[in-house]
């Protein structure tokens, strides 16, 4: 009996020491269950869908081409920095999910215009607006003609095809 509290010291003791020395041990076999979950999520994430540099020129970067110009065009000064930006999200989309190919690499050859085009917008210069629109424009054949794409001609817009906005 009396060696009961020594024994049961013991007894604390080793249980202390044993639940140590597992939770020391625990960080190591979650850290391999994250690098495990990190390699599934980044295998899911290279099967997920990329969209196409025609995707991204057709479905962001010409509507928004054509809205700038009506935006601008009618001094609309406020959409047109929301249009530019768009377009040039489009473009950044090309070079991250395209990284590599003839198109991303030729894509910086926008950013000059885009950034006339914005200190036109900037100034609320109309004139100026429409003239750097026409070279941004040219900019984009220009693009097309370096890329392989020469058939694919842009224009500045005509009349609104958007006839459920304002401009």
């Amino acid at each position: 009996m009396r060696n009961l509290p020594k024994v049961l010291g013991l007894i604390v003791a080793a249980t202390c020491f044993a639940s140590i020395w597992t939770s020391c041990e625990k960080p190591a076999t979650d850290a391999h269950l994250v690098a495990t979950e990190i390699d599934s999520l980044k295998k899911q994430a290279s099967l997920a869908y990329v969209p196409g540099t025609g995707e991204i020129m057709n479905g962001i970067v010409q509507p928004h081409h054509y809205k700038l110009w009506l935006a601008g065009h009618n001094s609309n000064w406020k959409l047109a920095a929301y249009e530019a930006g768009l377009l040039n999200g489009g473009f950044k989309r090309i070079e991250k999910y395209h990284a590599g190919s003839k198109t991303a690499q030729a894509v910086p050859m926008i950013y000059p215009e885009l950034a006339a085009i914005n200190k036109a917008i900037e100034s609320k210069d109309r004139d100026k607006f429409d003239k750097e629109f026409v070279a941004l424009t040219k900019m984009c054949n220009i693009c097309h003609q370096a890329t392989g794409y020469d058939f694919n001609i842009i224009l500045v817009p005509g009349k609104p095809a958007f006839e459920n906005q304002q401009f």
